[in-house]
């Protein structure tokens, strides 16, 4: 089996949700060159075991290996399922007067006289030669059935239905029974063009709409179905890289002098290296969000985010304000994200939004336990309602913690238009970002988990 089409089987694992890396595909080809392409059962078992590291991925291993590698069955004549209808005959009554006929009418007669095994085989043979994997949506599989078919040389089988319609009465009915054999032939190319986009087109279909989740403006992301798995999902991804990369920055940097001096022993050679132990860090982040209607989904999603980082994340609290100012970390403590999130939002959220009277409950509140290890987050859009901004309050505690990072769904165009006091509050702030969707979220908490580290 050629390298391509392995290539193509690890994408398609890939598009099922198997994570396997470039260092994995190659050590599955170099397995099943040793095994051979033969055997079924081995060449499932190479793959399995090189490409399949959970249990819980081996389900859709075995179903993204059963639908790829079926073609490769139906081309030996092996059976057709329901979807796929039963196989095209081949076209009785062949013409053979071939002196009468240009090189189009040949080349049709030749594609009718084929049995149904040869015209399997072929259908298999034009798919081989065809890149599926650029297949993104689902509107793209009639192009590539057409695609297909000319492959086959159908172009061939319409100009001759048109030439036997233009003849006599006989020639009609044959035009109708080529009619009906070409459909049937039409029925094979699109399921298998169906196959192969629930194998790579249907991942790519999911890329899209992700990438589309993620620029789409937090107020519209709740028409979308999915977007609690996306946000769990980037906020694992992001876990997991900052995962290594706090693992690496415990480890600290190589001792040079201990690693000489140990490798005295050894005859000079460094048989162990010591390492420069930092000590851990106590960070804590304290989050405030506004969730007013006008910025409430962007906190809902920001506080998802946060809170699905658990495992990495240094200790954090959390605030929501509107007409009220109030911790809601318990709310976290007790209940799932989603469902925390709906009760803060339904207790606390109002109208007339009062920023210094937040700074002003926030500063009361947590005086004593802002220190240089603490980060406080403000998730706002800065609109005070023509109300006194107390921005004095953010001088106060931007001096006792590490830092302040200002969060702001608006585009920085309207920052400070009508009551936006953004300017009042920016000089007290080490960061202020747009964070109006879940790719300015996710760079956001990547870059907060990159200074905390």
């Amino acid at each position: 089996m050629p390298s391509r089409r392995l290539a193509e089987f690890v994408q398609a694992l890939r598009g099922a949700g198997l994570r396997i890396s470039p260092d994995e595909a190659t050590l599955a080809m170099e397995a099943v060159t040793l095994v051979g392409y033969q055997g079924r059962r081995r060449f499932h078992d190479a793959l399995a075991a090189t490409l399949v590291k959970q249990e819980t991925d081996r389900l859709a291993f075995e179903e993204t290996f059963a639908r790829f590698f079926e073609a490769q069955a139906d081309s030996r004549g092996g059976e057709h399922d329901d979807a796929g209808g039963e196989p095209p005959q081949a076209m009785p009554e062949p013409v053979t007067d071939a002196a009468a006929r240009n090189e189009a009418s040949a080349e049709a007669d030749d594609l009718l006289s084929r049995t149904p095994e040869q015209l399997q085989q072929q259908l298999a043979e034009a798919a081989a030669a065809m890149d599926f994997t650029r297949m993104e949506v689902i509107t793209q599989q009639g192009l590539y059935a057409r695609r297909l078919l000319m492959n086959m040389g159908m172009g061939a089988v319409d100009d001759r239905i048109l030439e036997l319609a233009r003849g006599d009465t006989r020639q009609q009915a044959r035009a109708d029974r080529l009619r009906h054999w070409r459909e049937q032939v039409r029925e094979q190319a699109a399921h298998l063009v169906r196959r192969q986009f629930l194998l790579h087109g249907a991942a790519k279909s999911r890329a899209l709409r992700e990438e589309t989740m993620r620029a789409v403006p937090f107020r519209d992301l709740r028409e979308f179905r999915d977007v609690k798995q996306l946000v769990r999902k980037m906020a694992r991804r992001l876990a997991s890289l900052h995962q290594r990369r706090m693992k690496t920055h415990r480890r600290g940097m190589l001792d040079a002098r201990r690693t000489l001096v140990g490798s005295i022993r050894h005859d000079g050679i460094p048989a162990r290296l010591h390492w420069r132990q930092r000590p851990p860090h106590k960070t804590r982040v304290m989050v405030i969000c506004d969730v007013s209607s006008s910025v409430r989904e962007a906190a809902r999603f920001l506080l998802q985010f946060l809170y699905a980082m658990n495992d990495v994340l240094p200790r954090v609290r959390s605030f929501a304000f509107a007409s009220n100012f109030d911790e809601i970390s318990d709310d976290f403590a007790r209940h799932s994200p989603e469902v925390a999130v709906g009760r803060v939002l339904d207790r606390l959220s109002g109208s007339g939004t009062d920023y210094g009277e937040m700074l002003e409950a926030f500063w009361r509140r947590c005086e004593r336990e802002l220190d240089s290890h603490t980060t406080v987050i403000i998730l706002g859009d800065a609109r005070n309602n023509d109300l006194p901004d107390r921005a004095e309050v953010l001088g106060q505690i931007r001096r006792r913690v590490k830092q302040v990072w200002w969060l702001n769904p608006e585009s920085r165009s309207r920052w400070n238009s009508g009551d936006a006091i953004m300017d009042r509050y920016l000089p007290h702030c080490r960061l202020a970002r747009q964070c109006a969707n879940l790719n300015d979220l996710e760079r956001v908490v990547d870059s907060l988990m990159l200074r905390l580290t």
